[in-house]
């Protein structure tokens, strides 16, 4: 009897420390879109830092590659932001392995905006390791031309 406790606790102990990990990346690349749409808006500039501190110089060369396809800022997949874009700002797991679907609205008529991401939590950080481009749907196919 005291061998089925102990086995529970630990399954219930493993459950719990496993989904707040789980959590915890998604509210970091919340907190990550939140301030990359903030800057966006007011200090683009703040933009490059902020990624530096969170993506490689490989990353970051092909984020800038992407914007340069598309005419579109390869992070939020658009020109610009608006305050509801902000508050709209959802992020859901996908099924692949540290996948992740960023998502949010222009306005409350407006369809949702998809961003396909890759992401890993080291020590709390969030580390991005790969941004699908602009028109990725969400299961990472392309339905956009590029220009």
């Amino acid at each position: 009897m005291a061998n089925k406790i102990f086995r529970l606790l630990v399954v219930a102990v493993f459950a719990f420390f496993s989904a707040n990990a789980f959590g915890q990346c998604e509210a970091l690349i919340k907190d990550f879109y939140i301030a990359y749409m903030q800057n966006a808006e007011k200090n683009d500039s703040s933009n490059v830092e902020l990624m530096k501190n969170h993506m490689s110089p490989e990353l970051i060369a092909k984020v800038a590659e992407y914007t340069a396809q598309y005419d579109a800022d390869a992070m939020i997949h658009a020109q610009d932001v608006s305050k509801y874009g902000m508050e709209s700002l959802v992020v859901e797991p996908l099924g692949s392995e540290d996948g992740y679907m960023v998502k949010y609205k222009w306005s409350p008529e407006s369809d949702y905006t998809w961003i396909v991401v890759q992401v890993v939590d080291i020590d709390g950080k969030l580390q991005f390791k790969d941004i699908f481009p602009v028109g990725t749907d969400a299961e990472g196919r392309s339905y956009i031309k590029r220009k």
